[in-house]
């Protein structure tokens, strides 16, 4: 990456970022970022893409957007605990997809929020909302073994992942919520001890340690090097199909996007990071590209780099309208994977990663003066959605990181549930295969 490069992005967005930002207006209460500022994306919050503009905005010195973006959801709540995760300025809840509960990121917004402001009365206001929340996951979400899974595939925010789309509803055990609500847990016992509240905050700490311990046990793969799927209709983990005609075909069918978030939790051992960071993230077979990490494995049957999603197996045309997330480079993917790679010591490949997606903003931002949803993995060429802000606006922050060696995500782990447990009491019986 040349400075230029890295000059045009950064200047973007800093230019981009006060376009962002709308007072309070319909039945959004406190003030609101929206993650586009073109033809798309203008008249709504939605949970995962504000939560990482907040980041960014926090780390200009703008925490106060944590808490709004919290305020405005937490507005919404259901006495059942249930948030909406999107909320449009004029419809309101978003009807379309029935009990679309708030992607798990709320608790750690709001330990960034009060570690950067000390706002303790803030958060005696809304612990008990958060907890709340965080509870119906626990009745509304649960799967066997201790585990989370989606309600219904387009829920995770990857729209059309292909770990997830292509089963029925509710049969199959994803890996991505799981390592959220992992960190969820994490944060809410921080802000737990915060509260000098000992009794929630062990109750979280060990519910942390149960679910690494049982992602670690179910959803690792030893014999493949990865997190993948568990099936539950087949009781099996499920990297690849198999069938007695497919042969060779197939075998990374479902190595998507969604098995690597337990790397950004820091849920695997050393050992396990490094070998499927090695393996996948940074093999140009699978999720390297010239151009960042692709949202889906190059070496996939289904990778493609439409523009547009291809409907789910078991869902309408209406999802025709969705972003792909099956091989295009999405600037969070290339966030989340940085991070993992500079934790667990590969920190010349996490500049890689920087560099590389930095490289591709630039030449975005040369070919259409906007930055866009994504970007096609093989060509560099602008995805979907013109003037997109969004995540996007999180990437001028890495080669901060890489300098100053601080992230705004750190008191998620600082003193995390780990302590001083023993690699196997972390990790479970990870080294377990499972076929």
């Amino acid at each position: 990456m040349e400075q230029p490069q890295y000059d045009a992005v950064h200047r973007h967005i800093e230019e981009i970022m006060p376009l962002l930002v709308h007072d309070p207006a319909g039945v959004l209460p406190y003030p609101f970022l929206t993650p586009g500022y073109g033809a798309e994306y203008t008249d709504r919050i939605y949970c995962w893409d504000n939560h990482h503009m907040c980041m960014r905005f926090a780390l200009a010195g703008k925490p106060e957007y944590l808490k709004w973006n919290l305020d405005n959801f937490l507005y919404h709540q259901s006495r059942n605990g249930h948030v909406p995760n999107i909320v449009s300025l004029r419809d309101g809840l978003m009807r379309e997809i029935p009990c679309f509960h708030a992607m798990p990121f709320l608790a750690q917004g709001a330990l960034m929020y009060v570690s950067q402001t000390q706002d303790m009365e803030w958060l005696e206001e809304v612990f008990g909302k958060l907890i709340r929340y965080i509870e119906y996951f626990e009745t509304s979400m649960c799967a066997p073994h201790g585990l989370f899974k989606w309600t219904m595939a387009y829920m995770c925010g990857f729209d059309n992942d292909a770990a997830t789309t292509f089963f029925l509803p509710d049969t199959v055990i994803p890996v991505d919520i799981n390592a959220w609500i992992y960190m969820e847990y994490l944060a809410a016992s921080k802000l737990a001890r915060l509260l000098e509240n000992p009794k929630k905050q062990k109750e979280y700490s060990d519910k942390a340690l149960a679910l690494r311990k049982a992602v670690n046990d179910v959803l690792w793969m030893e014999e493949e090097s990865s997190y993948a799927i568990y099936n539950l209709c087949e009781c099996r983990n499920m990297l690849h199909y198999e069938h007695k005609h497919a042969a060779e075909g197939g075998r990374f069918a479902f190595q998507s996007c969604s098995n690597l978030i337990p790397l950004y939790a820091r849920m695997a051992s050393r050992e396990q990071a490094e070998r499927m960071l090695r393996k996948y993230v940074m093999s140009e077979d699978h999720f390297l590209s010239p151009y960042g990490i692709r949202s889906l494995s190059r070496s996939s049957d289904y990778y493609n780099n439409a523009v547009l999603a291809n409907p789910p197996r078991y869902g309408g045309h209406f999802w025709m309208t969705c972003s792909n997330w099956q091989g295009p480079v999405w600037s969070p993917i290339c966030y989340f994977m940085f991070n993992a790679l500079l934790h667990y010591g590969l920190r010349d490949e996490a500049k890689e990663v920087a560099d590389r997606i930095v490289r591709a903003m630039a030449s975005v931002l040369e070919k259409q003066g906007a930055l866009s949803e994504n970007i096609h993995a093989e060509t560099g060429r602008p995805g979907y959605c013109y003037k997109m802000g969004s995540w996007n606006i999180l990437i001028d922050t890495l080669h901060d990181q890489l300098r100053e060696g601080r992230w705004i995500m750190d008191p998620v782990f600082e003193d995390d549930a780990n302590g001083s447990r023993s690699e196997e009491e972390m990790y479970g019986h990870s080294m377990k295969i499972r076929g």
